[in-house]
């Protein structure tokens, strides 16, 4: 493409692209909170006029019912996961905080357009805070979970931690904290927050790439961890 349109899909948050095979699929937080919805393409600038099929919508109580965010879909092991990040109110906690709470949905079909997608419940933590932005990947034979979270006893919003997966929605053994907000430039504007980790590899290396909080709130500063 010649010109790449910009912004490439109006009105989509926390945008996600997996590509499985010869398909391109692009999840990402909508307007409303309260759905979760997939495109499909055969090429990546398809997926701007593809058409969004809803797989998925909140229930009107419970643990999963406000605000859903940041959703990112991933194929393990031949079936389809979605995580994401929910809560059960819009109120905020007595830190001030929202409190949100990572899910998983599962989908065994071969068409995750079209498929069943079941409810796999929280990914459970060692401490019940607030948490978000999880992602996964395969390394050196085992399956890693990448999230953000608030920790009791460190102040601010939220560092980053890693685990092993005992399977895809649940983790296994103690997590490890990779990072959390330190550096000057790591704390403006929103204050000690660290949010919406990704993954890269290298040859010989992992790299663990995340926003830190903006000088404006359309600008996020990106360092990696290896």
């Amino acid at each position: 493409m010649a010109n790449w349109p910009n912004p490439f899909i109006e009105q989509r948050a926390d945008p996600f692209i997996l590509r499985d095979g010869s398909d391109y699929y692009f999840i990402a937080s909508v307007p409303e909170y309260d759905r979760l919805e997939i495109r499909r393409a055969n090429s990546l600038e398809g997926l701007r006029a593809a058409d969004p099929v809803v797989v998925w919508r909140k229930p009107k109580t419970g643990p999963m019912s406000q605000l859903i965010w940041a959703p990112e879909m991933h194929r393990i092991n031949g079936k389809w996961y979605i995580y994401f990040a929910a809560t059960h109110t819009q109120a905020l906690d007595k830190l001030g905080m929202f409190q949100h709470r990572m899910f998983a949905l599962e989908c065994a079909d071969a068409d995750p357009l079209t498929g069943k997608w079941t409810e796999k419940g929280q990914i459970k933590t060692p401490f019940d805070t607030f948490a978000l932005d999880a992602t996964t990947f395969y390394h050196q034979g085992k399956q890693w979970y990448l999230w953000a979270q608030k920790a009791p006893d460190i102040a601010g919003n939220s560092n980053i931690y890693l685990a092993e997966l005992e399977n895809p929605w649940t983790i296994k053994g103690e997590p490890v904290r990779l990072s959390k907000p330190e550096y000057d430039w790591e704390c403006r504007v929103f204050g000690l927050t660290k949010v919406r980790p990704s993954w890269c590899m290298a040859t010989s290396c992992l790299l663990a790439i995340r926003p830190a909080p903006p000088m404006k709130t359309t600008v996020w500063d990106y360092c990696g961890l290896t």
